[in-house]
């Protein structure tokens, strides 16, 4: 369930929009031009959504030779886009430490504080927010509240949960876009190019890494074996119900073990700390463990990394971007609901090898979705199965150029991860129920 947003959310943002139509200065009359355009985009979500958005800045630019693009994101997840060559200037969004405050008031805060002190005054051509889904995050706010002569954003009848708690969102867009077909969220990103009448030519992630985020990655693997395999295992996850048992990772590799030799390396958050130390104990082989290590950092590691097991989480992400090869836990059923914001429908990471293992039924009363804040649908999810779904990327290691299949993410529009049949079948149902939402195009010249 959401948290409520009705104060948090939706009051500050209908003002907003309230005070940008009828009592704000009114905007510059020229309008925006095609070339040399200045251009804001608003992610105020996690690293996932944050990784996805990537190949946006780089479509945006190329579609809009000359145009200048500041981005707006978390301040924890600035480092990883400063080396992006499609961004000009990082806006970061630092959280209000003041404890006595909830948490919602503490991000409201936050947003206030940041477009006062980096964005009041300015002007810029269009101001984009590629938030699909509900809006709890205050970017349709920030979005408002910012000088621009355009704004681009998804419609509000995006999804049922949407227009529950975003009602009303739309009158803050001069371009509203069609909740459009079931997708992946780099294409539903991407459709905000062709929305200004750009074109897209590639969908790649795009994480650029220094001389000195590999000369990390080579120090801390310099004693590796260059004969071992070298698994990352990433074992955070935003909320409970969606990591996977450590014991499962431990019997999963230890299994693996006994057919190759194997370097596990356990990627977590610091504090996910005491967590990889229980699942290191479980491990017939000492495991390299990152944690809380700067995010192109862990990327670079990533680059080496023959393969990539974890929950659904921002380090699977991270692997995708590096397209390494991937295999996803997920807690979503197999048939559930593919708008869902656990659905590898949507959130697979984004690789050329990527397989996502869910359960095939929801248990209990989960059947659109896992109800449950612990972990619950994912135990279904088998060592057998994991250690299968290994075996089978290794051997694809094992008959193809490693170099050739670690380059070239993909980037076509018919990308989809590997899922099972039911849930096909919901993705077709789900067609059916997009065709809902309006569409306004944007006015470009």
């Amino acid at each position: 369930m959401l948290p409520p947003l009705w104060l948090s959310v939706r009051v500050p943002t209908k003002l907003a929009i309230f005070w940008r139509a009828h009592l704000a200065p009114a905007a510059r009359a020229d309008s925006p031009r095609r070339h040399a355009l200045s251009l804001l985009v608003i992610r105020l979500d996690g690293l996932g959504d944050v990784v996805l958005t990537t190949p946006l800045f780089r479509e945006l630019k190329r579609a809009f030779p000359g145009s200048s693009c500041t981005v707006v994101v978390q301040d924890a997840f600035r480092s990883l886009l400063v080396t992006n060559p499609n961004i000009d200037e990082i806006i970061g969004l630092r959280p209000l430490r003041t404890a006595w405050l909830p948490a919602r008031a503490r991000s409201l805060l936050a947003v206030l504080w940041l477009y006062w002190g980096r964005l009041h005054g300015r002007c810029f051509d269009v101001a984009i927010s590629p938030r699909w889904d509900v809006d709890d995050r205050l970017a349709t706010f920030l979005c408002s509240l910012v000088d621009a002569k355009e704004r681009v954003g998804y419609t509000e009848t995006a999804s049922p949960a949407k227009q529950r708690h975003n009602r009303g969102f739309d009158a803050a867009f001069n371009a509203c876009l069609s909740a459009g077909p079931v997708q992946h969220e780099v294409l539903r990103n991407l459709e905000i190019v062709r929305a200004l009448g750009g074109k897209v030519e590639d969908g790649k992630l795009e994480i650029s890494l220094t001389h000195r985020d590999r000369e990390f990655a080579s120090k801390l693997l310099a004693n590796i074996p260059a004969t071992s395999t070298v698994v990352a295992v990433g074992i955070g996850g935003s909320s409970a119900s969606r990591r996977w048992p450590l014991e499962n990772y431990a019997q999963t590799l230890t299994q693996l073990w006994k057919e190759r030799r194997m370097q596990p390396m356990i990627i977590c958050s610091d504090g996910e700390w005491e967590e990889a130390g229980k699942l290191a104990k479980l491990l017939c082989c000492e495991p390299i463990i990152v944690s809380g290590a700067p995010l192109r950092k862990v990327c670079a590691l990533l680059e080496h990394c023959d393969l990539f097991i974890g929950n659904d989480s921002g380090s699977a992400h991270l692997a995708g971007a590096m397209n390494c090869k991937t295999i996803v836990i997920s807690r979503h059923p197999s048939g559930g609901d593919p708008n869902h914001a656990n659905s590898p429908i949507r959130f697979a990471p984004y690789c050329d090898q990527v397989r996502v293992l869910q359960p095939a039924a929801g248990l209990d009363l989960c059947k659109a979705e896992c109800l449950s804040a612990a972990p619950h649908c994912i135990t279904t999810v088998s060592v057998e199965q994991a250690v299968a779904a290994v075996r089978e990327m290794l051997r694809d290691t094992s008959s193809q150029s490693g170099i050739e299949t670690n380059l070239s993410p993909p980037h076509k529009d018919d990308f989809h991860p590997v899922i099972g049949p039911a849930a096909a079948i919901a993705v077709s149902k789900a067609a059916v129920l997009s065709k809902v939402a309006r569409s306004r195009p944007a006015n470009l010249p």
